[in-house]
């Protein structure tokens, strides 16, 4: 097994990582919420000029006020689809951020269980020793008395 100080180097890394890791995970989801939002807000706006060609065509409208219209519900469409694109990105990255981070987790927490492994190793080790010490003792008193 290595070296005590060995495992606890590689405990404080991988910690470090992992915090790391946790922060960039928290940076990816912050992106991500962010980009949601504003793909919210797209749609939004647009539905509103939807609803407003809606009211205009019902009072009268000219087929320039209606071209206008569709070529600004348009170009809202495409800044749509250009954010969903973003957001399916920023999704992806959130995703292996998690991955990053999961792993480094998983890294810690074995090198946590090497650590428990050995500390329990090395108290069997001493209850056996005592057990042998006290069977020692017990024979002599034995051979003591008889």
């Amino acid at each position: 097994m290595a070296n005590p100080s060995v495992i606890e180097t590689l405990i404080e890394l991988t910690t470090k990582q992992s915090e790391e890791a946790a922060k960039r995970l928290g940076e990816a989801t912050r992106q991500s919420e962010q980009a949601q939002e504003k793909l919210d807000l797209l749609q939004q706006y647009r539905q509103e000029y939807i609803d407003q060609l809606q009211t205009q065509m019902c009072i009268g409208l000219s087929v320039a006020g209606h071209a206008n219209f569709r070529r600004f519900i348009q170009g809202i469409e495409r800044a749509i689809a250009q954010q969903d694109a973003a957001v399916r990105q920023s999704r992806h990255l959130v995703e292996c951020e998690r991955n990053s981070w999961q792993e480094q987790e998983r890294k810690r927490l074995s090198y946590g269980t090497l650590v428990v492994r050995k500390q329990q190793q090395a108290q069997r080790l001493a209850n056996r020793q005592d057990q042998k010490q006290t069977d020692e003792r017990a024979a002599r008193r034995h051979s003591q008395l008889g």
